[in-house]
């Protein structure tokens, strides 16, 4: 193993490390919210807990030990089921707020 590596493992935590041990996707193992962003107008997201708050300016998620905030102009949350949503608008930016 060399030196990257080894750091990398060291950061990692034991759910992380078993799903890297048997090749497991790690989102699943660690119950890990997803987004994808496609260009600059839109934001699939995945495996959330909820929506915490939903303005045209802003939209504030609930992940797993974490938060994510969707900014941007005219926001429009296009697709919402338990498993997924999509959000749409001119996204300026995207947030992590670790909760502590």
């Amino acid at each position: 193993m060399n030196r990257r590596s080894m750091l990398k493992y060291d950061y990692m935590n034991a759910g992380e490390r078993f799903a890297d041990a048997f090749s497991l996707p790690k989102d699943m193992v660690v119950n890990a919210t997803l987004i994808h962003m496609i260009g600059k107008s839109d934001v699939f997201v995945e495996n959330f807990k909820g929506i915490i708050s939903y303005t045209c300016h802003e939209v504030l998620i609930k992940g797993y030990g974490v938060k994510f905030c969707v900014c941007g102009e005219g926001l429009l949350i296009e697709h919402y089921c338990n498993d997924d949503m999509k959000i749409s608008g001119q996204i300026s930016e995207v947030r992590v707020i670790r909760e502590t």
